[in-house]
């Protein structure tokens, strides 16, 4: 079989390259091919929709973009701007959710990010949360102590603005919004917004 460049080549022949993908999201549409599939395939897709999704988006995204990403999942996370370039190590951006009877609990990974000026947690009635800020680290010189120092690695997320954006998993009251940002993680606490009728 010729390779698909046009040579003579043989895949047999090819030396493979591991290329990691750059952005990863799990497919959660409709099945891709025609058959029939029985109920409890459907059941599983159903349940697969409800999964927790991460999307790493290019620093061109529009705001309706990210909306409609948002609109899509009720446990996603988008991440934008330096939290998504992936540059050196860890990404900023990783979401824990949990919650009680009346109240949602979240904490997201943000080493490097200090809460000052350019650091800013919004949270909608309808539970969608984007935190905007700046983080610190990563930089190939550092200054500190009357001292600059080149770094030898770099293996914190990258400097620079970062936005992080994800649904808690139903309405809330964002005036009960408590929250503190302490040794690079983000802990919030806000209370559900009570049922009408009940």
């Amino acid at each position: 079989m010729a390779a698909p460049n046009g040579s003579h080549a043989t895949w047999t022949n090819q030396v493979p390259i591991a290329v990691a993908p750059l952005n990863c999201v799990p497919y959660t549409g409709p099945p891709l091919d025609n058959s029939d599939v029985d109920m409890a395939q459907k059941e599983s897709n159903q349940v697969s929709k409800n999964q927790p999704a991460m999307v790493f988006l290019p620093p061109q995204t529009t705001e309706k973009e990210l909306n409609d990403i948002l609109e899509t999942t009720t446990h996603g996370v988008v991440v934008s701007g330096g939290a998504a370039s992936g540059k050196f190590g860890p990404l900023i951006g990783s979401v824990d959710i949990s919650e009680s009877h009346d109240t949602f609990l979240f904490r997201v990974a943000l080493p490097g990010v200090k809460n000052d000026q350019k650091f800013k947690c919004d949270i909608q009635e309808d539970g969608s949360i984007t935190i905007e800020g700046a983080t610190e680290t990563g930089e190939k010189k550092v200054h500190v102590h009357n001292m600059v120092f080149e770094m030898h690695t770099q293996n914190l997320c990258p400097p620079g603005n970062f936005s992080v954006s994800f649904q808690l998993g139903g309405p809330v009251d964002p005036l009960t919004l408590e929250k503190e940002l302490a040794n690079g993680v983000l802990e919030g606490v806000v209370k559900k917004k009570p049922l009408k009728g009940l």
